[in-house]
């Protein structure tokens, strides 16, 4: 397929969404054509979008159920032609119980769905922490709660750093699903019924299903809406329960949910909040620790 001969025999408009270097088209006003080309990339983005077009070809039959329809996809080793239906992007503002049960049961879809043989199966466990790193890590820490004397109590932290690693371990023997890896709400799409569909597979893999869903209510936060977490996994408990018969134990995903904030927290958090406000900080230590006492009671 020729993209010039296309483009200049169609009605189009250029758009800039998604990853830097992918070109993408709107056509005839009901069509999204994307392009990528290898020797615009850098790195291995490249890779990333054929691992994308590789999941589509080989889920061409979920076209509907939550994927995007997919019209042409040509792969090479140097070039990913995709043109897919063009749908509505959901509104922020119709987050109500209703769409939250739409966009769990999409979820479930995912998560209950099989592996493509293409996607690395024999996955690695995650790495511990040598204890250099915990000792910068936790250091990081300190000269963070520092900045606030009187302010904050360090005994947590040193709990944290003392059992990040069984956390670590504990959180990685969460089952393993199919998975989107990047699942937040601008990935998502509604059809001419409101069905909801998940687009921008660049992430796809093998993963616990609480980083789906912790991703998805941490973005949404992040943009100042808060989902009731219980309520969203009571949902996500329904919808796996009615697409395939799999019954969740939401109490399990609470405490991956909250080891995995843990986690995160204590290698990064510390290098973003010098010089924050005391309050700032408050709210992303106390989330931390009160994450971990979680963790403690749950394995």
């Amino acid at each position: 397929m020729s993209i010039e001969n296309y483009l200049a025999g169609n009605r189009f408009s250029e758009i800039k969404v998604g990853r830097s270097g992918a070109d993408v088209y709107e056509i005839n006003g009901n069509l999204i054509l994307k392009h990528v080309e290898r020797r615009k990339l850098e790195g291995s983005l490249f890779d990333t979008y054929k691992r994308e077009a590789l999941f589509y070809r080989a889920k061409a039959e979920h076209t509907g159920s939550y994927l995007p329809g997919i019209i042409k996809l040509e792969i090479s080793n140097d070039e990913i032609i995709l043109l897919m239906k063009k749908y509505s992007c959901p509104n922020r503002g119709d987050i109500d119980e209703q769409m939250i049960r739409k966009v769990t049961k999409t979820i479930a879809r995912v998560h209950s769905d099989s592996v493509p043989e293409f996607l690395n199966r024999d996955r690695k466990p995650s790495e511990l922490l040598p204890g250099q790193r915990i000792e910068e890590y936790t250091a990081g820490w300190q000269c963070v709660l520092k900045e606030h004397p009187g302010s904050f109590d360090e005994t947590p932290l040193e709990h944290i750093a003392e059992k990040i690693n069984r956390i670590i371990a504990w959180h990685d023997s969460e089952e393993k699903v199919l998975i989107h890896g990047d699942f937040h709400w601008d990935n998502l799409l509604a059809d001419e019924c409101g069905n909801i569909l998940i687009c921008d597979w660049q992430g796809v893999g093998m993963g616990g299903a609480s980083g789906d869903l912790s991703f998805f209510m941490s973005r949404l936060g992040s943009d100042g809406i808060r989902l009731d977490q219980q309520f969203f996994l009571k949902c996500y408990a329904d919808a796996m329960r009615e697409v395939a018969g799999i019954v969740v134990d939401t109490q399990s995903i609470t405490g991956h949910i909250a080891a995995a904030n843990v986690i995160t927290s204590f290698i990064f958090w510390h290098q973003f909040l010098h010089g924050a406000e005391t309050e700032r900080v408050r709210d992303i230590y106390e989330k931390m620790t009160n994450d971990f006492r979680m963790t403690e009671t749950g394995n």
